[in-house]
C-alpha cells in the first residue's frame, strides 16, 4: 500500500510561485499527515511486520523540528514515506494546511536528504552546487545560477572550501553541502535524515544552527536527530517522539518535560530532557504510564479505510517533474562525467597503466609464438589469456567504482534531477571510450608482439571480439555493482565466469562434450568469444605456419583446428551470440538501476 493522495491537487497559489530569491519567506503552513502506517514483509514467513502504526502529526513552517526516538523506532522510516522515497505496504494521508497533497505536487515540494552522505567526489564543492543548479533551475539563466550558488557557499559557510574536491572536505562540510544540494530548488518541506550523525559535537551544532536558519526563513524542516546534547535542543523548535513505531509526543521542545510528568514520567532536573525523552520511548509496551501517553497520543485517531496510492493518480498537465528535457539532461551528465574525468584522472590512468604491464608480460612469456607451428597451443593460450586478462580489467573497474555512484544516482534521481532514462545513455556513452581506449592498447601490444598475422582485416576482427568481449565484461560489473556489495559482486563475478569458461571449448573440447553439456556451449558469451578470435587468428585461408624444428605435428593448420574441433560457427554467428550477450546485459543493467530507485 502507498500514501493516499487526492486526486485534485493543492492549490499552490498558496505555495507558489516560487520566489526568485532563494530565501524570501513564503507565507507560514503546515505539513501533516494522517494515519500514516508502513510495514514490512518478513522472509522466513510472509508476514507483515508493522514499522509505522497509525501516525499522525503535523510540522510548522519557520520552526526546526527534531524527530526522536531509540534506535528502531520508525524515525527513519517516518521521513522515508513522508518523502515518497517508501511507497510500498503504505498507508495514510500528507496535507498541506489541511488539504489532501497529490503525489506530483509531493515531489515538488518535498526534498529529502538520506543520512549516507552522497556526494561526487570529483566534483569540488562549488562545482557540486553548479551542476545541482543546472539540473534544477532550468528556466533561469546562467546569471541567476551562479548567484544562487554563491548565495548557498556563504549562507552555509562553505566559501573556504568552494574549490575543494568534495572527497577531501571535513564530515561537517559534507553535510552542510548535501543539504545545500537540495536547497538550490528552494523546496518548501526538507527532510532530514541524521543530519548530525558522524560529527563531533562542534560540527553537529553548526549544522544544526545552520538548518535552524533556513528554517527560520520560512520552510518546513524536519530533521531526526539521535540524541541531542542540552546545546543541540536549545536550536529545536519543536519535537516529535516515536516509540516502536507510535508518536508519544508532538509539540514545542519547551513543554515535552510537562506533558510528561502529567502522566507520572518525572524527568530528574539534571537530567537532558532529550535523553528523558529516548528512556519513555524505550519503556516497555507494558508500562502503564507509556500506555496511557501512547492512547493520549492517539486519541485523534478515527475510523480510517486506507487507501492505495496506485489508485489516485493525479491528472496535472502543468506539472514538470523535471527542470530540463532528457536530451539537456543527457548532456549535461556528459558535462559532468568529463569534469569529472579532468579533476580525477586516477582511475582511467590506472585502467590504462594495468592493461599495458599485463600485456607486456604477456607479449615477454608468449613472445613471436604466433606464426610458430610447433608452439600453437602456446599461441592459443595466449588468445584466450587476452580474453581474461580483458574481461577483469573491464568487470573490477565497474564493479569497484560503480556502488558509490549509484547511490549518487538514487538521492538524485528520487529528489527529480533527472531521469532514469537519461543517466543510463549517459553511463554508456562514457564507458565506450574508456573501454574502447584501455582494450585497444592491450590487443595492439599483445597483437603485434606475439607476431599474430600483419593482416589488417584479421587485426580489425580480433579487436572487434576483444572489444565486444570487453563490453559485456563491462555491463556485467555494472549489473553486479547495481544490485550487491563490492566483496558479493566480485565473488558472483567468479561462479560467471568460471562455469562460462568450463563451456569454452577450450578446456573441453566440444569433440569431447556429451549431450548435456553440448546445449551449454551455445549459451557460454566466452565461448562465442574465444571462437571469434580463433576464426580471425586461424580461418580464411590463411597458410600454414612456420616450423622451426624438422617435424611439426601442427604443420598443417587443418590439423589443429581439426584436434581442437573449432571453429565450429562462422565468425559472423560467434559475432551475433557475442551481441545479443550485450543486448540482455544492457537491458538487465537498465532494470537493476530501475528497480534500485524504487525499492531505496
Amino acid at each position: 500500500m502507498a500514501l493516499s493522495v487526492d486526486t485534485s491537487a493543492i492549490p499552490m497559489e498558496a505555495l507558489e510561485p516560487l520566489q526568485t530569491e532563494i530565501f524570501s519567506g513564503p507565507r507560514e503552513f503546515e505539513l501533516s499527515f494522517r494515519n500514516v502506517s508502513y510495514c514490512v514483509k518478513q522472509k522466513h514467513d510472509r508476514t507483515h511486520s508493522a514499522i509505522l502504526k497509525n501516525l499522525s502529526g503535523s510540522f510548522q513552517s519557520g520552526r526546526l523540528v527534531g524527530i526522536l526516538g531509540p534506535s528502531g523506532a520508525g524515525k527513519s522510516s517516518l521521513l522515508n514515506v513522508l518523502s515518497g522515497f517508501k511507497k510500498t505496504n503504505v498507508t495514510g494521508q500528507l496535507m498541506v494546511d489541511g488539504q489532501l497533497l497529490s503525489e506530483r505536487r509531493s515531489r515538488k515540494l518535498v526534498s529529502y536528504t538520506r543520512q549516507e552522505v552522497t556526494l561526487w567526489q570529483c566534483l569540488t564543492v562549488e562545482e557540486s552546487l553548479r551542476y545541482a543548479a543546472e539540473f534544477k533551475l532550468g528556466h533561469c539563466t546562467h546569471e541567476q545560477k551562479q548567484t544562487k550558488v554563491l548565495e548557498l557557499l556563504d549562507i552555509l559557510g562553505l566559501q573556504r572550501c568552494a574549490d575543494t574536491l568534495t572527497a577531501d572536505i571535513s564530515g561537517g562540510q559534507a553535510k552542510r553541502l548535501s543539504i545545500g544540494l537540495e536547497l538550490v530548488s528552494d523546496p518548501k518541506v526538507m527532510l532530514l535524515d541524521e543530519p548530525t550523525s558522524g560529527l563531533d559535537s562542534v560540527a553537529a551544532y553548526q549544522v544544526l544552527a545552520y538548518v535552524r536558519e533556513l528554517a527560520a526563513r520560512g520552510r518546513v524542516i524536519a530533521c531526526v536527530i539521535h540524541q541531542p546534547n542540552s546545546q543541540q535542543m536549545q536550536l529545536i523548535d519543536d519535537l516529535f517522539v516515536l516509540a516502536k513505531g507510535r508518536r508519544i509526543y508532538n509539540g514545542p521542545t519547551n513543554e515535552m518535560v510537562t506533558r510528561f510528568a502529567s502522566f507520572e514520567l518525572h524527568c530528574p532536573v539534571s537530567y537532558n530532557p532529550a535523553d528523558y525523552a529516548l528512556e519513555v520511548a524505550s519503556l516497555e509496551q507494558e508500562d502503564e504510564r507509556l500506555e496511557r501517553l501512547m492512547m493520549e497520543e492517539e486519541k485523534d485517531i478515527f475510523d480510517y479505510k486506507p487507501t492505495r496510492l496506485a489508485t489516485e493518480k493525479c491528472v496535472d498537465e502543468s506539472y514538470q517533474r523535471y527542470s530540463l528535457t532528457t536530451f539537456q539532461q543527457l548532456q549535461l551528465l556528459l558535462h559532468r562525467t568529463a569534469m569529472c574525468m579532468v579533476n580525477d584522472s586516477y582511475q582511467f590512468k590506472a585502467r590504462i597503466g594495468i592493461n599495458i604491464a599485463i600485456a607486456s608480460l604477456l607479449s615477454l612469456a608468449f613472445y613471436s609464438t604466433g606464426n610458430n607451428a610447433d608452439r600453437m597451443w602456446a599461441n592459443t593460450a595466449v588468445l584466450i589469456i587476452s580474453l581474461y586478462a580483458i574481461f577483469f580489467t573491464s568487470l573490477f573497474s565497474a564493479v569497484l567504482v560503480y556502488p558509490r555512484e549509484s547511490a549518487c544516482l538514487v538521492q538524485e534521481s528520487k529528489n527529480n534531477w533527472y531521469s532514469l532514462k537519461a543517466y543510463y545513455w549517459a553511463k554508456i556513452i562514457v564507458e565506450l571510450p574508456t573501454l574502447f581506449c584501455s582494450s585497444l592498447v592491450f590487443v595492439v601490444i599483445v597483437y603485434f608482439f606475439t607476431s599474430q598475422p600483419l593482416e589488417w582485416f584479421r587485426f580489425g576482427m580480433f579487436t572487434l571480439v576483444c572489444l565486444l568481449f570487453g563490453w559485456i565484461s563491462q555491463m556485467l560489473g555494472l549489473l553486479l555493482g547495481s544490485l550487491m556489495p563490492i566483496q558479493i559482486s566480485l565473488f558472483i563475478a567468479l561462479l560467471v565466469l568460471v562455469p562460462a569458461s568450463l563451456f569454452s571449448g577450450y578446456f573441453v573440447p566440444l569433440r569431447d562434450a556429451g549431450p548435456f553439456l553440448r546445449p551449454l556451449m551455445y549459451v557460454s558469451f566466452v565461448r562465442y568469444a574465444f571462437e571469434g578470435v580463433l576464426n580471425s587468428i586461424y580461418s580464411y585461408d590463411r597458410p600454414n605456419l612456420e616450423c622451426p624444428e624438422v617435424f611439426c605435428y601442427f604443420g598443417k593448420l587443418k590439423h589443429f583446428l581439426s584436434f581442437i574441433s573449432m571453429p565450429e560457427l562462422a565468425y559472423g554467428y560467434d559475432l551475433l551470440g557475442l551481441c545479443a550477450w550485450t543486448v540482455v546485459l544492457m537491458a538487465a543493467v537498465y532494470l537493476s538501476l530501475q528497480r534500485r530507485i524504487k525499492i531505496l
